[in-house]
């Protein structure tokens, strides 16, 4: 039996080390609150679970190659495997869910989480090997004592944490628009914001409830090119979630003249949209649309008008 290039005492302060600051950066992105999904106490219990069998992963793997045990690559590709099979779970509760919501995410919302998601689950791993990387390669090349490495190994990690969380951080609404507040009026049944046509109020009650309770904005892109990303039905569906999920809708579910709707005004190049809040209050409807995330696949959808951009 061939005797290991880690003394026992190395490895097992190198292990408990790069596991704990896994799990310590992957609470670096960690966001569960009552305004999103998942939202129940025991879904901090499954991050953690997860970042500490990633970071043990990550922990593992130096001191594995480093006795040429080059079967625990298999490991990455299964933890890989399992990343990949929880964003599909996540996939599928949040479609499931979406259908009984009054606002729905939309496909390109759930997608986006989704993916957000899996990739999130590599902090741990890779923030646990360059802990460990550290840890080792300073114990062993200048024999530095426990806390050395210890320190040495948590700045290590700790940059890695900041890379994924720089590169998992997106751009919003309020980067690429300016949101304004929009006037509600009536011509007849059609509503407008802005003049712009929404669609056609039959009932006269709900008439007189988007007038004294609803509020509207107008979002206006920095340029053609944002245009097409704000335009985007997924941005718009995004959009208009994240509304609902922070102020909340005052209709009941048969109520279907008031509607989370919004049109877009070709001649301005600008989106509008009405809705009418539990919470009425202007500044926080500004705030959520400015914070909501820039979907990728919006990026994309309508890169046109970037092109015409260029053109000009």
């Amino acid at each position: 039996m061939k005797e290991s290039f880690l003394n026992e005492e190395l490895f097992r302060r190198s292990f408990i080390v790069a596991i704990v600051i896994g799990i310590l950066c992957r609470g670096l992105v960690l966001r569960v609150t009552d305004k999103q999904y998942p939202s129940r106490p025991q879904d901090y219990l499954e991050q953690i679970i997860i970042s500490a069998l990633s970071a043990s992963l990550g922990a593992i793997a130096l001191p594995a190659l480093m006795d040429k045990e080059f079967s625990a690559l298999t490991f990455f590709a299964v933890a890989i495997q399992q990343f990949q099979g929880l964003a599909q779970q996540e996939r599928i509760t949040l479609e499931n869910i979406d259908k009984s919501e009054m606002v729905p995410k939309g496909s390109s919302y759930v997608e986006e989480i989704a993916s957000t998601y899996e990739a999130r689950s590599y902090i741990s791993l890779f923030s646990s090997l360059a802990a460990s990387l550290i840890f080792i390669f300073m114990s062993k090349k200048y024999n530095f004592r426990f806390f050395a490495c210890t320190i040495g190994a948590i700045i290590g990690g700790a940059i890695v944490g900041l890379i994924f969380k720089r590169y998992l951080r997106r751009d919003s609404i309020g980067d690429i628009a300016k949101i304004i507040p929009a006037k509600i009026n009536f011509d007849g049944p059609l509503l407008k914001v802005n003049n712009v046509v929404i669609t056609n109020i039959g009932l006269e009650d709900t008439r007189k409830k988007y007038i004294e309770e609803g509020l509207a904005v107008e979002i206006i892109p920095n340029n053609l090119g944002d245009f097409g990303i704000v335009n985007d039905e997924g941005q718009r569906e995004a959009i208009l979630h994240n509304i609902f999920l922070h102020l909340g809708i005052n209709k009941d579910v048969d109520e279907k003249d008031i509607l989370a709707i919004s049109r877009t005004d070709l001649d301005k190049n600008t989106v509008v949209l009405p809705f009418i809040p539990i919470l009425k209050d202007m500044n926080s409807m500004i705030e959520v649309i400015k914070s909501t995330p820039i979907i990728e696949t919006a990026k994309g959808h309508q890169s046109d008008y970037k092109i015409k951009i260029n053109k000009q």
